[in-house]
Formats: C-alpha cells, structure tokens, sequence
C-alpha cells in the first residue's frame, strides 16, 4: 500500500530533466491508480437508492419495512470470555459488537482520590468494513470513545466509590474494551447496549482491607465476588437525519445518506446524561426537542428489552467459567 508514502528516486543519477520529469509522472500515475482502486472497495450507493431511501423515510416507511422510530430485534450474550472480569455480545441485526472489561488493582486519580477509574478503548475492527481499512476508522474510533466514555462516567451511571480499596492509595481501574466486528449500521446505540451488559456481567473480586497497616488482600476465589450497581447506566438513542426527517437504529445504507447525527443517552429514570451532534449538517430547536422527547420513550423500551435480554441469560446460568467463546444461536 502506497497510499500517504513518499516516492522515493532511484539511486542512479538521471542524465537528463526529461527523465526525472518521466518518473515523476510514472509514480504519480501509479498512486492516482492505487488511490481508485482503495476508492472503488468503499461501501457506497447510487444516487436512484439514495432516492428511494429518502423517499421512503419522508413517508414513514423505510426500506426494511419499519417505521422512523423502530429499532431492530437484538440479541445478547455475556460472560463469553473466560479471560475477563466481564464480558458480552450484542448482535443488531447486522451489526457485531464485543466487549471485554478487566478490572485492575491502580493508583487513584489525584483529583478523586476515593474513587475507581474507567478507560474506555473502541477499535473498529478493519474487516467489519471497507471503510475500516487502514486509517480510515481512527476518527470514528475516537467519537465511539469519547461518547462511550461520557456515559459510562456520568455522576448517575456508576458509584465510582465503590471501586475504592485504600482512599488515596490504591482503587480498581475498570478497563473496557470495545471490539466491533461487524458494521450493519447504528454503532453507537450497539455499543452502549453491549457495555451496560458486560458492566452488568463484571465480577470484582472481593478485597480484605486493613486500613491501620494500610494492607489489603484481593481474594484468589472465583465465586469470592462483588457486582456492580448498573440500573443507573444510560443508554443511548441515535437519531439520523436524512433527508426532511430523522430515523433511530439507522442501516449501513441510510447512515449514508445522512446529514447529521444526535445521539441522546438517557438512564433508568429518564434524565439525559449525555447529549452527543455528529454529521455535518444541523437540526431545527423543535426537531432537536422532539428528538430529545422521543429518546426518553424510546430508552425505556430499550432498556426492558435489554433486562429481559439479562434476565434470560442469568436464567440459563451462563457464567463465563462455564463456556468458551459461543457464536448466536
């Protein structure tokens, strides 16, 4: 791949400008060939499709058959990896999101002293898209973080305090990796539905702490364990503009025709925690409103399906010292 690399001349000397023009050229040509060739494996649509997606969203009726404000069935799986601490799955339809969540025995942030720290990474996985390749999803990994971090550390979300071992001293880091396999559209409200799980689904093993000595021991037993308190975790709603209207749960192909991006993270209790604009275009007040209005409703169904979601899970006794990695059924 030769694409952001200098063209390099050859060591032998040119006798005459015309040749050091040649080459020149020769290389340029060759990088303007390899630059269409990485243009042509992109993802795209033809303006008749894109005619057709606005058109039907501009009448309520959306290529797959739902309407601007349904979401896509989903499905859940935690404690998929034996190597965590937490772990799950989120399968939206074609979208594939995997996160692990380690958690570490660190030093506090001086700033909060008597309370755990979280770090988020998301990493699009190159072949979930031909976007994905090379470079080209490093500002997209960025905004995935950034979102997923302003949810996960919002003052409602979790009791940071509880992560604490010796105030001041020691605190457990919290590590959550987000891996997207697979891209089908909609990442952002995928991810966040996939981190709540694996939150839900983190086992902290339990420490003995002996303040006076300022010693503590963490417990080597696997069913020796705390559980995070995560019904305060939000989840976020993403609307898409296209055209004259906006959709929730975009596709691949409707996210290409959008004009810009809200996303809203709402809680159990329906506050807004996090309020995220992507895209370059820009929303009406009274659309914004409306949207904000609609997350709040839109949220709590959510939020049931995906406790009904972990309430299955639980039943079955899917516990990650039970199973190795396991694909959908």
């Amino acid at each position: 791949n030769l694409r952001g690399k200098q063209i390099l001349l050859p060591p032998q000397s040119f006798e005459t400008q015309t040749q050091v023009r040649s080459f020149i050229s020769f290389n340029k040509e060759r990088r303007r060939r390899l630059d269409c060739c990485c243009e042509d494996r992109m993802f795209k649509i033809s303006e008749a499709e894109r005619e057709f997606l606005i058109g039907g969203i501009n009448s309520n009726c959306r290529n797959d058959g739902r309407n601007r404000l349904d979401f896509r069935p989903f499905k859940v799986k935690t404690g998929i990896l034996n190597q965590t601490n937490g772990s799950s799955r989120v399968l939206l339809s074609n979208t594939d999101v995997l996160v692990g969540i380690k958690c570490e025995v660190g030093d506090p942030d001086p700033h909060f002293p008597s309370q755990g720290r979280i770090h988020v990474s998301v990493e699009c996985c190159p072949s979930a898209s031909p976007e994905f390749e090379g470079r080209g999803a490093e500002s997209l990994n960025n905004e995935l973080t950034l979102v997923i971090e302003r949810i996960v550390k919002d003052n409602s979300a979790l009791d940071l305090s509880q992560l604490c071992i010796l105030s001041g001293k020691v605190v457990w880091n919290v590590y959550i990796d987000v891996m997207v396999l697979n891209s089908g559209g909609n990442l952002f409200d995928a991810i966040s539905l996939a981190t709540r799980s694996a939150l839900e689904n983190t086992d902290i093993p339990k420490v003995e702490v002996n303040e006076e000595a300022e010693e503590f021991d963490v417990s080597d037993d696997p069913d020796d364990f705390t559980k995070l308190n995560v019904e305060n975790v939000p989840i976020s709603v993403t609307f898409t503009k296209i055209g004259n209207g906006y959709v929730v749960d975009s596709t691949i192909e409707e996210e290409l025709c959008m004009s810009a991006r809200l996303t809203v993270a709402v809680n159990k209790r329906g506050n807004i925690c996090t309020i995220q604009k992507g895209g370059p275009g820009g929303f009406e007040p009274s659309a914004m409103a409306e949207m904000i209005t609609n997350a709040r409703r839109l949220s709590q169904d959510l939020i049931r399906r995906l406790e009904s979601e972990l309430s299955f899970e639980r039943a079955k006794g899917t516990r990650k010292d039970q199973s190795r990695f396991r694909l959908f059924e």
